[in-house]
């Protein structure tokens, strides 16, 4: 088994969800430091925690628990103090010969739920599955991180293969809010020509990328916006005096179909979901509160704009139609992305000289939201290009299945793109 492989297993058996990610980044330090990387940030050094807001839990009892978690899983006790129980880990590699700034995200955390034991499970059956409640790999995660390390080691052994300045960003909490742009705040991207994000198992044409393929470029990426919505009623006895009461779940369950409800748009990709609904007190009582979590998601800036104002007239209109109020706590916006086709153009010709990729597609399929996209904002903003690209492999289960796994032989050929395209393209 090659090193990239195992730092892959040994990252999934210690699986950690977003902002918990201590053992993961204290183990990526760690890893870095053993390679010789020398400039090493980790935790608040690597993220902004200003950027970090609620429903993030960053008290200290947290990070506490986290880190003894982490020390007692074997990281490096030191290492762990040093991140003060917060996740991230940047490493700036200057190859000491000029060349542009570059910067690739690979993020660390993973899915919150149990992974499945099913017939002819890899993890379970090789003894690699997650030893954390709650806590499994279930989008390729591990992968990518073991990707952005196979990446180190050969750029810090072979520095005059290398060009420019060259940032490993390994970023917390894709799954859930703030991890790209707690880096960004940081301003580690303020002066990056050059951003790639790569993704095991997305799409193209539609359609699952099976090992052997790429799709060189992402442009569907849809911003996503998230809200917690509560509603707030009166309780009553639902025999006494029941004209008093106002159902607060009665109330989110009506919004919760109307905003399902919502058209799509004409111009591009619209999704809605309500994901979460809980409220109510006990059976013979009118619920007095109610909340749920939503998100909606568009292609376009129109999209998003028109999902807004259809999300909050339907939010408004149940509250005055219940007889009742609500409030909500907005979590900001995702934007969507597109990748610079120059670099896209790029990344085939580097596909084409490695014989693993067998089917080289110039555009695949996302179909959703990843918070790179607010790193590459930033980059092509401020005049530099960006690119997201997808990695085709094997899967067991779709992406965000407790199920999922993936064909570990594509971790190598993806080390090597992203080889080529630091020495060869960039």
């Amino acid at each position: 088994m090659n090193q990239i492989t195992k730092y892959r297993r040994e990252f999934h058996r210690y699986a950690e969800t977003g902002w918990n990610e201590v053992r993961t980044s204290a183990r990526i330090a760690e890893i870095l430091a053993g390679l010789g990387a020398k400039d090493i940030h980790v935790g608040r050094n690597a993220v902004n925690i200003q950027t970090v807001k609620s429903p993030i839990d960053l008290s200290e009892k947290t990070r506490r628990a986290n880190m003894e978690r982490a020390i007692s899983q074997g990281a490096d006790p030191v290492l762990v103090r040093s991140t003060e129980g917060y996740p991230g880990v940047v490493a700036v590699i200057d190859t000491g010969h000029p060349g542009p700034v570059s910067a690739l995200r690979f993020d660390i955390d993973c899915l919150p739920y149990d992974e499945k034991d099913a017939d002819g499970s890899r993890a379970f059956s090789e003894d690699f599955s997650s030893v954390n409640p709650g806590c499994v790999h279930a989008c390729g995660h591990d992968g990518h991180t073991a990707i952005g390390l196979g990446l180190a080691s050969d750029i810090i052994k072979h520095p005059d293969d290398y060009r420019g300045v060259i940032k490993l960003l390994f970023q917390p909490a894709e799954e859930t809010f703030f991890g790209a742009a707690s880096i960004v705040d940081k301003g580690f991207l303020d002066d990056v020509d050059h951003f790639i994000a790569v993704h095991l198992a997305l799409s193209a044409q539609n359609e699952p990328l099976p090992s052997g393929a790429i799709a060189c470029g992402i442009n569907d990426f849809l911003s996503v916006r998230q809200l917690d919505v509560t509603f707030h009623g009166r309780a009553a006895h639902p025999c006494g005096a029941a004209q008093e009461g106002r159902n607060a779940l009665l109330a989110a369950c009506s919004a919760a179909l109307s905003l399902h409800a919502i058209a799509p748009h004409e111009k591009g990709l619209t999704r809605v979901n309500v994901g979460m609904i809980n409220g109510g007190l006990c059976a013979n009582t009118i619920p007095p509160e109610c909340s749920l979590r939503l998100e909606y998601r568009g292609q376009f800036p129109e999209i998003s704009q028109y999902l807004k104002e259809r999300v909050f007239d339907i939010l408004g209109g149940t509250a005055k139609t219940y007889g009742l109020t609500y409030t909500f706590e907005d979590y900001g916006e995702v934007p969507a992305a597109r990748s610079d086709s120059c670099l896209v153009e790029a990344v085939r010709q580097a596909a084409s000289r490695i014989p693993w990729f067998n089917k080289i597609y110039a555009e695949g399929n996302l179909g959703g939201s990843d918070d790179a996209s607010v790193m590459m904002n930033h980059v092509q903003q401020h005049g530099g290009k960006a690119v997201y690209i997808g990695i085709g492999t094997d899967i067991s289960q779709p992406v965000h299945n407790p199920g999922f796994d993936f064909d570990e032989d594509c971790l190598e050929p993806s080390v090597s793109l992203l080889s080529l395209m630091l020495k060869d393209y960039l």
